[in-house]
């Protein structure tokens, strides 16, 4: 397993992976986080003008979504030129079956990539009151479905806008990330839990 991580995370590997993110500009990512965070801001506002009770554990969710949303949008669409990438793959074990080579290496990076991108939305959509109050069943569905959607809206735009290559194998690896990102969120709250309960004994 080591040998495995070891061989993905190569600076050859990683560079030839990292290459697909194009120009990573601050300033653009500075902006949609700013645009994100006043979008929750407005929202949080007229919640209260309206008499809605929000409650801030929503409020810091939406913010850590906004912020994460910024990171998400520029990796995945802003980097890249329009028209850089065209075509569909619905094959989705593409480049993870065959020869042990550059191209399966690079394939089975984007996999590792693809999950640890999402794993910490999943982790952010669970600290949303709507989601952990619910059956851990339910969560656990409800962020899965969140994260294919997200996913999806992803990667329709990039065929639209030619901005990346619409890949079952993205939909897939991106869905099991946030799922992921659940389990971690499950782990921390339970052990958080157990912490308070010993405190109290």
């Amino acid at each position: 397993m080591i040998s495995f991580f070891k061989k993905i995370f190569s600076k050859k590997i990683m560079d030839m992976a990292l290459e697909q993110f194009g120009a990573v500009s601050v300033k653009s990512f500075l902006g949609y986080a700013l645009l994100g965070v006043g979008i929750v801001l407005i929202i949080a506002l007229l919640c209260y003008l309206y008499k809605h009770k929000i409650r801030l554990s929503n409020l810091l969710a939406g913010i850590v979504i906004a912020l994460y949303g910024a990171v998400m949008l520029q990796l995945t669409l802003v980097c890249r030129e329009s028209g850089s990438r065209i075509g569909i793959e619905l094959d989705l074990f593409h480049g993870l079956t065959g020869p042990d080579n550059d191209f399966h290496w690079l394939m089975l990076a984007y996999v590792v990539l693809n999950c640890m991108m999402f794993i910490p939305y999943g982790f952010a959509l669970s600290l949303f009151s709507g989601i952990n109050e619910r059956k851990a069943g339910m969560q656990c569905i409800l962020v899965l479905l969140i994260s294919l959607a997200t996913s999806l809206f992803i990667e329709i735009t990039q065929l639209i806008t030619q901005r990346g290559y619409y890949e079952v194998q993205d939909l897939f690896f991106n869905t099991i990330g946030g799922g992921f990102g659940w389990v971690l969120f499950q782990i921390i709250y339970q052990i958080g839990k157990m912490m308070l309960r010993k405190r109290e004994e």
